[in-house]
């Protein structure tokens, strides 16, 4: 038995294919810019994002536009490969300054979460002083483990958090390396992302 692959080959690429009617679909209508440095449409980008993600990562990958019903005169086919490569360059770029941004906010919740720590544990040295019994062992228990949760969200943010970050510069970087072609014609593949609005 065989399984219909997902997604279509051509030129030795894994296509992911967009189906609209009309070039202007692909962009985001809400931003006023010009379309060449307009946001894409959310919803097109979230396929193509999953798309990537679910094609193996050393595969090669192809976007392919294909608009059934453009108006003349038609966007020229390069216009709408810039823009979408515009868009994840962009993509890319605010994904870098989040993840410094991120690190850098990490780092010091992690020095503060340092400092809670050798609070508590210092706090909880100093229950020896106190006369033996059930109250100095729960008390410094106590603190010791206070400490100890003061560190766990800023280990979750240094070692974990940003990761997601990560995952989505890799997806835009694999764009901006992914050959576009626009194709004005009603597309080949029942799997593709269409727009109808």
């Amino acid at each position: 038995m065989s399984v219909k692959p997902r997604y279509r080959l051509e030129d030795d690429r894994t296509c992911i294919d967009v189906q609209v009617k009309t070039s202007r679909q692909i962009f985001d209508g809400r931003d006023p810019a010009p379309f060449r440095e307009r946001d894409l449409d959310g919803n097109a980008v979230e396929y193509i994002g999953g798309a990537v993600e679910e094609i193996m990562p050393q595969t090669n990958v192809k976007l392919v536009f294909w608009i059934s019903q453009e108006p003349e005169p038609r966007l020229p086919a390069e216009f709408i490969a810039d823009a979408v490569r515009g868009h994840f360059s962009n993509e890319q770029g605010r994904l870098d300054r989040k993840i410094r941004q991120h690190l850098r906010r990490s780092h010091l919740v992690l020095l503060v979460g340092i400092a809670v720590l050798v609070v508590f544990l210092a706090l909880a040295e100093l229950t020896a002083k106190m006369p033996p019994g059930h109250v100095r062992q729960i008390l410094r228990e106590g603190l010791v483990i206070t400490g100890w949760v003061a560190m766990w969200r800023p280990l979750e943010l240094l070692l974990y958090d940003w990761w997601p970050l990560v995952q989505q510069r890799r997806v835009a970087r694999r764009m901006i390396d992914a050959p576009v072609s626009v194709r004005y014609e009603t597309g080949p593949a029942p799997d593709a992302y269409t727009s109808d609005g």
